[in-house]
């Protein structure tokens, strides 16, 4: 590879992409792989190296949730996009693995690795995940998504429209901790609850909340989100 790569403008032209509803969304989450059908190569959390600062100079700053992009945008293209080659490009890719000194498909294979599922989830075999990286200023974290059906779509139903998805996220955040919610997609609405461990100061409530209402109407759906603390008795 030639010459120093020119960083990509924070995401603009994805929001037809966002646009693109149930049907985008229901690709991306088929095309991923059942959690527990990767091998044994670690997790892309667990690559030495891969940093921030490495995500940075590849050029992938413009690409990723939580950076200039942004949040909801860049991790809706990062979902319905599927592999980490179609989401973040083959050359931003090679430029990343030099870096860390791997071959671009392992790389490639290791950011599309399915994250395992945590044991509240219970049963494994039915969940499917993916997992994306998310920069908080200098700091990388690993976003991890799990979903499932509830039930097999009716005749003649949409998947994602009409049929019940149960989603789990679990991600680490420097001011909460772990923070996690569990959420159910069904009839064009999205109900959820996010628990963190200590009680979240009430700004960043009213940031998690409008976050959530944004994402909402930029998908066209409907729902409501819970706000709960497992620091004493699990108030809300």
């Amino acid at each position: 590879m030639g010459g120093r790569l020119t960083p990509v403008a924070p995401v603009a032209a994805g929001a037809r992409e966002a646009g693109a509803g149930y049907a985008a969304a229901a690709r991306a989450l088929s095309a991923v792989p059942p959690v527990g059908g990767a091998a044994t190569l670690p997790g892309p959390a667990e690559l030495p190296g891969l940093d921030a600062a490495a995500l940075r100079a590849a050029g992938l700053a413009g690409l990723l949730p939580g950076s200039e992009a942004g949040l909801a945008l860049p991790l809706a293209l990062g979902l319905m996009r599927g592999e980490a080659r179609l989401w973040l490009g083959p050359e931003r890719i090679e430029a990343l693995a030099a870096a860390l000194g791997l071959a671009p498909a392992l790389l490639a294979w290791q950011l599309d690795a399915p994250p395992p599922p945590p044991p509240t989830l219970g049963e494994a075999a039915p969940w499917q995940g993916r997992q994306l990286p998310l920069l908080l200023g200098e700091r990388l974290a690993w976003l991890r998504l799990f979903w499932r059906p509830d039930r097999p779509p009716r005749r003649g139903e949409k998947t994602l429209k009409g049929a019940g998805v149960a989603l789990a996220l679990q991600l680490d955040l420097p001011p909460s901790g772990r923070l996690e919610l569990r959420a159910r997609l069904e009839q064009g609405r999205l109900d959820a609850v996010m628990e963190t461990a200590p009680r979240l100061p009430r700004p960043l409530l009213a940031d998690l909340s409008e976050g959530f209402a944004a994402a909402l109407a930029r998908l066209g759906l409907g729902g409501e989100l819970t706000l709960r603390h497992s620091e004493g008795d699990h108030g809300t």
